[in-house]
């Protein structure tokens, strides 16, 4: 008889166990990396405070969780988050700031690069930064000018309190310089296998050359320095044309290339 209610039981655990849902696998824990813009934002998860952007909080159970970022002079910002299991979610935050927030503050700019020979103008008057040295700016937005004999270009920065940011100021070419209005077939000048397109986003590599351009953008980044065209990048018949003077630069610096 015991040995008949020993196999009973043995052969109900046996089926329990393989039923399904009936014994579920441990489950994986994963993580949340928490940045902010600016940096230093003290950051509570589900309520508990975990420390000071940037910071990494592990060993959460998978789902949904609640960010909350603060940091003096910017507005308090709730972020929900949805933690994968055994993986890493990323949350980056460009915080907003306060009204006056930016009174009295002060922050930096460091000039990383600019066309040489160029003239600076900060918010309308003459600049004269020392390069990649940090030059203390009142918190807040301005605008800097790049003039040469042939152009001006404005750009616009804020400078965040306690930040440094870096600037890169180049002018464009005048109206003069590498312009056309005429398009033509990319496949017929550097070929298909030179250029991929993801989106919007036209990434050109040949002979050591990178140009990176976009759809309805007649600006185009060449090999670091922008250049503006009279016409855009198009699709015409599933077919990638380019400004022809683009295209024309191209093989021109193709053929200078060392073979």
């Amino acid at each position: 008889m015991t040995g008949r209610l020993t196999t009973s039981l043995l052969a109900i655990l046996f089926a329990f166990a393989a039923a399904p849902g009936a014994c579920s696998a441990e489950t994986v824990d994963g993580a949340v990396y928490v940045t902010t813009l600016p940096s230093g934002a003290d950051i509570w998860l589900d309520g508990t405070y975990v420390g000071r952007a940037p910071v990494l909080v592990d060993a959460l159970p998978p789902g949904r969780h609640s960010l909350t970022l603060t940091l003096a002079g910017w507005v308090v910002q709730e972020v929900d988050v949805t933690v994968p299991s055994g993986g890493v979610v990323m949350s980056g935050t460009h915080l907003v700031p306060a009204a006056h927030a930016f009174d009295a503050a002060a922050g930096s700019v460091v000039v990383r690069e600019t066309t040489p020979g160029a003239k600076l103008l900060l918010d309308g008057a003459p600049w004269n930064p020392a390069p990649s040295r940090p030059v203390p700016l009142p918190a807040g937005p301005h605008h800097v000018a790049v003039v040469t004999p042939k152009s001006r270009t404005t750009r616009a920065f804020t400078v965040l309190p306690g930040m440094t940011t870096s600037l890169v100021l180049h002018a464009e070419p005048s109206s003069t310089e590498a312009r056309s209005a005429v398009v033509a077939p990319a496949d017929d000048y550097v070929g298909a296998d030179a250029y991929t397109v993801e989106g919007s986003k036209i990434v050109v590599r040949t002979s050591g050359h990178l140009v990176v351009a976009h759809f309805g953008d007649t600006s185009v980044r060449y090999d670091g320095a922008i250049i503006s065209f009279d016409s855009a990048p198009t699709s015409i018949g599933g077919k990638l044309y380019l400004p022809l003077a683009l295209l024309q630069k191209l093989s021109d610096d193709m053929s200078k290339s060392p073979k």
